[in-house]
């Protein structure tokens, strides 16, 4: 009986580990954020609906722009110029609340143009193995630029695939 009980035991454990297995299990944020993210596509979202995406265009021919989250909270921007040379940026910190990309931009130079939008909030739209999609938190003054105008506030959108 022992042995029948110890059996099944192990039947069970088999069963589950070979299960667990060929399920993919998702990283909870930020750790599933955390490595780079190839620029896909961007666009708008207008009065909360109206989403117009286009795909992004690389200036260089053969590598992709994208967007590096690190273990450590740290942001960054690495893009290529026409002549396919890396550039770096430092966009800042992040931190993630909820659903919610918080990012506390870095200190540039007056002459120095971000190459990242300067906004400081996203809302994760999807996150998984494979994509990112963030849309832009409106701040105060995106709301009142647009209040009262029938379009309502434009929103930006950023589409990212994991890059390997």
């Amino acid at each position: 009986m022992k042995s029948l009980k110890f059996r099944c035991l192990l039947l069970i454990m088999f069963i589950g580990s070979m299960t667990l297995s060929c399920i993919t299990l998702q990283q909870p944020l930020p750790g599933s954020l955390w490595g780079n993210w190839t620029f896909i596509k961007t666009g708008t979202i207008i009065n909360g609906s109206n989403e117009h995406l286009y795909d992004y265009r690389n200036v260089c021919y053969n590598e992709s722009d994208r967007l590096h989250f690190s273990s450590d909270n740290k942001m960054s921007l690495r893009w290529y110029d026409e002549n396919c040379m890396i550039n770096h940026y430092s966009i800042g910190q992040y931190h993630v609340e909820g659903n919610t990309l918080k990012i506390n931009l870095a200190n540039s130079g007056p002459n120095q143009d971000s190459p990242f939008p300067p906004i400081t909030e996203y809302r994760i739209i999807q996150i998984n193995a494979t994509t990112l999609k963030l849309e832009e938190i409106p701040d105060e003054y995106t709301h009142q630029r647009h209040q009262g105008k029938p379009s309502g506030p434009e929103v930006l959108v950023l589409v990212f695939m994991k890059h390997n």
